[in-house]
């Protein structure tokens, strides 16, 4: 297991919370786990890695993970709007808000990516075990790591994109930990997924385009080729509102792609 090298105490509001900072490792949300397992990582509590050799995502796939971007991994409460499966659109919510007190627009691909300029900049995977709830996040900073992206990448995903921010991984984190922390108090316990979902909407990429969708799960069921169909918006739980000539799907989950609007 990597060493710590420095714990930073973050100041929200009458609480204050720890910030473990790490060098290279297999993962945040190995170190994340670690520490709880200790017992020194408390909900709200933060750990970042300088680069990750193992780094996790969705469906198995390995992030790219060189030094000088956010790997991050975050507790977060295991009560709404993060005791459900609109959890991660909940936390991609919080983060957009946040990254737009820089002066950064970003826009959420469902269910669980940052938008920045077009491009994937960041995503999210949340993991739990018994109660503890643990939200691992990625974000590129400068520029997208280097490699052929495209190999490890679904045809019509979005290209890598970066945030333009020079003061290092460690500056953002701390200020986006704080960020999120703030933005859940101020809603004074109104944090029903409906109304989330309702903001998220606002910010939803690819709203109105045509999509395909590999290994959807959804209400009614996707047929055995899979689905596709245009992002009519966002359901109250969360969930993505997919349309095309059989009806409409409520879409669990899946990765998105960009299709030819023209096919339909």
């Amino acid at each position: 297991m990597a060493e710590i090298q420095k714990i930073i105490t973050l100041e929200m509001e009458q609480a204050s919370r720890p910030l473990f900072v790490y060098g290279p490792a297999t993962s945040s949300l190995d170190l994340a786990w670690d520490l709880i397992a200790q017992g020194r990582l408390p909900v709200w509590g933060a750990v970042l890695a300088a680069s990750q050799n193992a780094g996790r995502g969705r469906m198995g796939r390995v992030w790219q993970s060189p030094a000088g971007h956010v790997y991050g991994a975050l507790r977060l409460p295991p009560a709404p709007p993060f005791d459900g499966p609109g959890a991660s659109l909940a936390l991609a919510l919080f983060l957009a808000r946040g990254l737009a007190d820089f002066g950064w627009p970003i826009a959420l691909k469902w269910p669980n990516d940052l938008i920045f300029e077009g491009g994937k900049t960041g995503g999210i995977l949340l993991e739990s075990k018994k109660s503890a709830l643990v939200a691992g996040v990625g974000l590129n900073l400068g520029a997208p790591p280097a490699g052929d992206w495209r190999q490890a990448r679904d045809p019509g995903a979005p290209a890598p994109s970066a945030l333009p921010f020079s003061a290092g991984p460690e500056a953002l984190w701390a200020a986006l930990v704080k960020k999120i922390f703030l933005l859940y108090n101020a809603r004074h316990g109104n944090l029903a997924i409906a109304d989330l979902a309702a903001e998220a909407e606002k910010i939803l990429h690819w709203r109105g385009r045509m999509v395909t969708v590999d290994r959807p799960a959804s209400v009614p069921s996707a047929p055995d080729a899979g689905l596709s169909g245009r992002i009519v918006g966002l359901g109250p739980e969360g969930h993505l509102r997919l349309a095309n000539a059989d009806g409409e799907y409520q879409l669990w989950s899946g990765t998105l792609s960009l299709a030819d609007d023209h096919i339909f």
